[in-house]
């Protein structure tokens, strides 16, 4: 099922990624000057992917 990319639903996709995003950085950043760990590796990897997406929907 796809969702419709109507200005509304953008907006609220585009919102619900930035509070997941604010929430991702607030995790990395208990993390600061640590050593790249498992839990880390797979925060920034989730955070990277949650930036692709925002383009992706900003885009479309």
């Amino acid at each position: 099922m796809m969702v419709d990319a109507t200005p509304e639903n953008k907006a609220i996709l585009l919102e619900a990624l930035e509070d997941m995003m604010y929430k991702l950085s607030l995790q990395l950043d208990d993390f600061k000057g640590g050593p790249l760990d498992k839990q880390r590796k797979e925060l920034t990897e989730k955070q990277s992917k949650v930036e692709k997406l925002q383009h992706q929907i900003s885009l479309a």
